[in-house]
């Protein structure tokens, strides 16, 4: 009993910040926004696309992000401002071109942007590099593995709330959350440069 509570502690300790990072449930109105032209089975596969992407980025890093970090010479502040801007651009081409989207919706949309940056991004990421640290990489892949079926689930069940607010919704819905992208990446780029020069 004593190893299970200890256990439980420390799979919460792990668990609760990746949650916050991860943030599942939030990503499902960013997911609907950039999936809303999609049938609902290719939304469905772009679900299980991006979900998988992302373990496998993020179980990657656990494993070698920091050495990886250290032969490039790059920080967490440097890979913070990059993720920050590749979002940005997605979210001005998306919401400047007409008719043209950010990505190739049929190919690409589950990895780039859903996987990588809004779902393995760069909060994710770095939170996976401290809490392996912290915990080791055991315990933060299994908690990992559980936000992730947490976030396939909400992803999942978007469909019905796509279903339910209707096309030319969802189109205006685009474009608002182009906008909350466009913020979400100013955000990333603002942390990145003020932690660097507080270093």
């Amino acid at each position: 009993m004593q190893w299970a509570r200890e256990f439980g502690r420390d799979f919460l300790q792990v668990f609760i910040p990746l949650f916050v990072a991860i943030d599942p449930f939030g990503m499902v109105p960013v997911f609907l926004g950039v999936t809303a032209r999609m049938t609902a089975a290719r939304r469905r596969e772009v679900s299980f696309e991006a979900v998988a992407a992302a373990t496998l980025i993020s179980i990657g890093f656990i494993l070698v992000g920091n050495e990886l970090f250290d032969v490039l010479g790059i920080t967490h502040q440097d890979f913070r401002i990059a993720g920050g801007i590749i979002l940005l651009v997605l979210a001005v081409l998306d919401l400047l071109i007409a008719g043209k989207p950010a990505v190739n919706e049929d190919q690409m949309v589950g990895i780039v942007p859903l996987a990588m940056p809004l779902i393995a991004g760069p909060a994710t990421l770095t939170t996976l590099l401290v809490l392996r640290g912290r915990h080791g990489a055991s315990l933060t892949i299994l908690s990992l593995a559980v936000n992730y079926g947490l976030l396939l689930a909400a992803l999942l069940g978007s469909g019905r709330i796509a279903r339910l607010a209707g096309v030319n919704t969802l189109r205006a819905f685009s474009k608002l959350v182009m906008v909350l992208l466009a913020a979400i990446a100013v955000n990333f780029i603002r942390t990145g440069i003020v932690e660097a020069l507080g270093r």
